[in-house]
């Protein structure tokens, strides 16, 4: 009888401890939520400017051209705006390059021109914007910092109108 108490005791213990876990928070004081947040909203963002930077260079629609201009000065003011976020209470490291799928197919529209170009850049930029749109909800709706929440539901609108953008290229 001595047993069933003690292994009562053990199950009790084992699922306070993660439940616990599942509310830890990170090494810079928030929830993972907000960490992942970050670095994800940081690399979609440096995505954004270098394709939008390439597409203002080997685009042949001025369409594609005035969208990538609009990317590059839009990610780069929002980069800019994360970027003071960083040293706030959590103080996250920035973020220096986007994601290794994301430099993989910039490096294959580096490759390409014209209309191939256009239609490829205007793929990515649907696909990372419903992307950024579903990391910026998740942080709205779960995230833990108020600054990076205030950050997100700010931003949202912007990615939003970009991705209506985005699905009307050519």
């Amino acid at each position: 009888m001595t047993r069933r108490p003690a292994l009562a005791f053990a199950f009790l213990a084992a699922t306070l401890g993660l439940a616990a876990q599942a509310q830890e928070k990170d090494s810079q004081g928030g929830t993972a939520t907000d960490s992942g947040f970050f670095k994800n909203a940081g690399a979609s963002g440096l995505a954004e400017v270098k394709a939008g930077q390439l597409a203002m260079e080997q685009a042949s629609s001025a369409k594609v051209k005035k969208f990538a201009q609009q990317m590059v000065q839009d990610h780069t003011r929002v980069n800019e705006e994360l970027e003071t976020l960083k040293s706030g209470d959590k103080g996250y490291a920035l973020v220096r390059s986007a994601k290794p799928d994301d430099e993989k197919i910039i490096d294959a529209l580096s490759r390409m021109k014209g209309a191939e170009f256009d239609k490829a850049y205007a793929k990515m930029m649907v696909a990372n914007h419903e992307e950024a749109v579903a990391i910026f909800e998740t942080e709205i709706e779960k995230g833990s910092s108020p600054a990076l929440k205030a950050f997100a539901k700010k931003t949202l609108p912007t990615l939003k109108h970009h991705l209506e953008m985005a699905r009307k290229l050519p």
